[in-house]
């Protein structure tokens, strides 16, 4: 059976946010093949990371902007949470591949493109890594789709 338009634009969108959470959904249903499953993730994923990295790039931008006025007029207070911590342990230990690593499979896609600007905004290959995180994983969940489907 071939999915509809509706469906292939819902699944394509759904995997450029939670990447995870569409694969998985995608894995359940038996009408779609792994060949659909591998597109559908390939597409959804990068058009995801290229929308959100440039858009999280924007949006750090005015963060800075905003934080520079901030500073002039008084000085921050420290204040970690347990997941900002988090964050902070996986970006000192794994760097940016832990991130683009983890960033489909943990993180939504969103998320996961936030936090390589705001940290590795110099570097120019952060594009690039985080693409190839996705494309990791896509071949990892299309491949166990195949297995599974024989």
């Amino acid at each position: 059976m071939f999915l509809s338009f509706y469906e292939i634009f819902f699944l394509l969108a759904f995997s450029a946010t939670k990447f995870m959470a569409s694969a998985l959904y995608i894995l359940a249903i038996k009408r779609i093949s792994w060949i659909s499953t591998l597109l559908i993730l390939l597409i959804g994923g990068c058009l995801g990371i290229l929308v959100f990295y440039f858009l999280g790039a924007f949006i750090n931008q005015l963060i800075d902007k905003l934080l520079d006025r901030w500073r002039k007029d008084k000085s921050p207070s420290k204040i970690f949470s347990s997941s900002s911590r988090r964050i902070i342990n996986i970006k000192s230990k794994y760097g940016l591949m832990g991130i683009s690593f983890l960033t489909p499979l943990l993180f939504s896609i969103p998320l996961g493109c936030f936090l390589a600007t705001r940290f590795f905004k110099k570097s120019n290959q952060t594009l690039l890594i985080m693409l190839l995180g996705v494309v990791f994983w896509t071949a990892v969940l299309s491949f166990t789709k195949f297995i599974v489907s024989m």
